[in-house]
């Protein structure tokens, strides 16, 4: 990509051949300035990132697309993914994580990094409490809204 923040055409192509063989019908993606949303349906929302949700029970599941069995999780806000691309926890190789299981957290606090096309997006909290869970693995590849992390807002854990 191009030292400025504005992507060439050779950039959102080379985003789309990545994005192509991956698992999702809408994938959203925000360079600098440049906005890019893709379809496989052709329905798009205009939301630039989802709104954390609260998770009603400590029975929240994993993804559709993660084979995994997963334990009950405890109940609180989810932070999702604001984009797909892969999550890291930590900010360089071998460097702690931005915030450990237990620690308090802030709107602010960012909680992992999202890598797209070389660049480093910050996932922040978006609520302030508890972080409880962190429910994606670091270095994986996440979804659009695919859960990151659980807050617990009510001030105990």
């Amino acid at each position: 990509m191009s030292n400025d923040t504005t992507p060439s055409w050779q950039d959102i192509l080379d985003l789309v051949i990545q994005l192509d063989g991956g698992n999702y019908d809408t994938a959203a993606v925000e360079f600098g300035n440049v906005s890019v949303q893709l379809s496989r349906t052709g329905n798009l929302t205009t939301a630039p990132a989802p709104a954390p949700a609260t998770v009603p029970s400590s029975t929240a599941t994993a993804p559709a697309s993660d084979s995994e069995t997963h334990e009950q999780r405890q109940a609180g806000t989810i932070i999702p993914a604001p984009m797909i691309g892969v999550f890291y926890r930590c900010p360089s190789p071998g460097a702690p994580p931005f915030v450990e299981v237990g620690a308090r957290v802030e709107p602010d606090t960012t909680v992992g990094i999202i890598e797209v096309m070389k660049l480093m997006n910050p996932v922040v909290a978006g609520v302030s409490g508890t972080l409880v869970e962190v429910l994606a693995k670091d270095s994986e590849q996440v979804e659009y809204g695919q859960p990151i992390a659980v807050v617990d807002e009510s001030g105990t854990s």
